[in-house]
């Protein structure tokens, strides 16, 4: 922490709110918002489990609703489950479904009876969740296909001479400047840099800084951690989760939304 202010200080300006429109359409939270809206207006235009009595902006309403609840229950559960390596793929999707299908039917039903301005009837309750069911399966499924794959940053061709990542290291204090970049971690909106002169904070989105790490070979092993290959010391496996332990002895966390494509990557 007691580097943190003179990074910030010789941070270049353009790196306080780098690229900011792709750093939004990279994160995941991002293009589950996309998902789930298109889901509701798919909904609503085949006026799906019986909302075609409904006025088509009543309707809307109804499903972005839904479909926004839904969504914030399942990202909960979602950071709830992460980091369990030891499940596969479709371990990992049965067990988020079967969480998630009585919670959501709850939460249907009690938006269903607010539209209908009614007090909501437990009788109604079971007749909510097969629709629930078959979008919960659907939407599950659409989450880890788009949010699966890593962020990597690439090795320059061996006839180019710029210095690895030059472009980010020039928001690095002198003293880290020219150190091994080992990881990135993000913390809230700041990134704390781990090199091998030390760790430094600057103000800088993970997805911008992977983008300008070209000419390091390195990957997003976390929704919150980038690590250099060569950093790499060992493999660490503990109650279900698994870490990277780098040369300084930093140990980093694996998600295990990442595992499987890190695995296939030969990091793992």
């Amino acid at each position: 922490m007691r580097d943190s202010t003179p990074s910030l200080r010789e941070m270049p300006a353009p790196a306080v709110h780098a690229s900011p429109v792709a750093a939004l359409l990279a994160s995941p939270w991002f293009r589950g918002i996309l998902i789930a809206l298109a889901m509701a207006g798919f909904l609503t235009f085949f006026s799906a489990a019986g909302t075609g009595e409904m006025g088509w902006p009543l309707r809307l309403a109804y499903w972005v609703t839904v479909m926004a609840a839904g969504s914030v229950v399942s990202s909960i559960v979602g950071i709830l489950l992460d980091n369990q390596t030891r499940l596969n793929t479709w371990q990992e999707v049965a067990i988020m479904l079967a969480i998630i299908i009585p919670l959501i039917s709850i939460t249907v039903w009690l938006i269903t009876a607010g539209f209908e301005q009614q007090t909501p009837q437990f009788w109604r309750l079971p007749y909510f969740v097969p629709p629930v069911a078959i979008i919960s399966a659907v939407m599950t499924f659409l989450h880890f296909q788009v949010n699966h794959t890593p962020v990597q940053s690439h090795a320059f061709p061996e006839a180019r001479m710029a210095e690895p990542g030059e472009t980010f290291r020039e928001r690095l204090g002198f003293k880290y400047r020219h150190a091994d970049i080992l990881a990135l971690s993000a913390e809230d909106h700041y990134l704390r840099v781990h090199t091998s002169a030390g760790e430094t904070l600057i103000l800088m989105r993970l997805y911008d800084a992977i983008r300008e790490l070209d000419g390091i070979e390195g990957s997003q092993i976390h929704r919150s951690w980038w690590v250099a290959k060569e950093a790499v010391a060992d493999v660490r496996k503990s109650d279900g989760k698994m870490s990277l332990v780098l040369k300084n002895g930093l140990p980093a966390p694996v998600s295990r939304s990442y595992a499987k494509a890190l695995k296939s990557d030969g990091w793992l």
